[in-house]
């Protein structure tokens, strides 16, 4: 949850509920990702890091940004069936509704065509 002042109530799970766990700041959050069943996280470009992992992801889009650019990028992932979108208001509706069966896996893209032709416009040669 970054270096903000909020504490969320944690949860065990014990009673049957959601179990909760959250930290305050990590310089790498990838022990966290590994060991969670399910990543609730804001829609930020460097969150997309858990896809390698295969973790179900919701992302929460904080729609006060000036260019809103999480939202681009949640929608059209979540469009691609890659992760469930959500917004503050409706993120305890969109876990209770949501079906993580209907995800698919994130493959990222390959970038070799891209740096070639850019290697090649430039004057590189080939490898």
């Amino acid at each position: 949850m970054g270096r903000g002042s909020y504490l969320p109530t944690e949860s065990t799970g014990d009673d049957g509920s959601l179990a909760v766990d959250y930290f305050k700041f990590s310089s790498s959050i990838a022990d966290h990702l590994r060991s969670a069943s399910l990543v609730i996280s804001h829609a930020e470009k460097r969150t997309f890091e858990g896809f390698g992992l295969g973790k179900p992801l919701i992302v929460v889009v904080n729609e006060d940004l000036m260019d809103n650019h999480q939202n681009e990028l949640a929608e059209e992932l979540a469009e691609r069936k890659h992760l469930v979108c959500a917004r503050p208001p409706t993120l305890h509706q969109t876990i209770a509704s949501m079906d993580l069966q209907t995800l698919v896996p994130y493959s990222p893209g390959d970038a070799t065509p891209v740096a070639k032709l850019i290697n090649r416009f430039l004057g590189f040669p080939e490898d």
